[in-house]
């Protein structure tokens, strides 16, 4: 069966909702070794866990070091395009954001089989509350002052129909100034330097 987006509850007198938490217990098997001149001794045991795991997702921020470099703005412009859900123009042709790549967004795992015994496949995002890439709050530092949208345009990788469409909102996100440690700057970078703590 293909994978649905309907949410997945768990039938077992070994789980539990509540509003705020699901709470599992859970037996982890292992096998103690016991070496001796003459023998090795093998004896398996259980340790019982309790895990609970929040409902709720709340906000997660995203802090990158070299936020204006080739990755982090990369990285920026990809999140915007999939949380405005957006298409643009290619020498292929035309493109529409997705999640593809993503091992949360776009895998599926087998989660058993249905009444008839075919396999049941779920999107891993439904396994667990987890947050959603769309609802990243990114920042980060840079020696470089440089907006990401002009970040982007330097770094090449994002088409130009693309990055117009982005341009006016990446403008407005800049790079809080970072240390500079000369042994972790490139040497093309040096002439960058100019948002530094200190």
């Amino acid at each position: 069966m293909n994978a649905k987006s309907e949410n997945i509850i768990i039938s077992s007198p070994h789980v539990k909702y509540t509003d705020d938490y699901i709470f599992s217990e859970y037996e982890y098997n292992e096998t103690l070794v016991t070496k001796t001149e003459n023998e090795i001794v093998a004896k398996p045991y259980k340790t019982s866990l309790c895990i609970r795991t929040g409902r709720k997702v709340g906000r997660v921020g995203v802090m990158l070091v070299g936020w204006g470099g080739n990755n982090g703005s990369t990285f920026t412009a990809a999140v915007l395009a999939n949380k405005h859900q957006l298409t643009w123009n290619t020498k292929n042709g035309q493109m529409n954001s997705n999640w593809f790549g993503s091992i949360t967004q776009a895998s599926t795992v087998r989660l058993g089989i249905d009444e008839k015994g075919n396999d049941v496949f779920v999107l891993m995002s439904k396994l667990l509350p987890m947050v959603h890439p769309d609802d990243l709050m990114i920042d980060g530092w840079d020696i470089s002052p440089m907006n990401l949208a002009d970040a982007m345009v330097r770094a090449k990788v994002i088409d130009y129909d693309l990055q117009q469409k982005l341009r006016k909102e990446m403008s407005t996100m800049r790079p809080r100034p970072a240390i500079y440690d000369p042994d972790f700057i490139a040497a093309n970078q040096v002439s960058t330097y100019d948002n530094s703590i200190f």
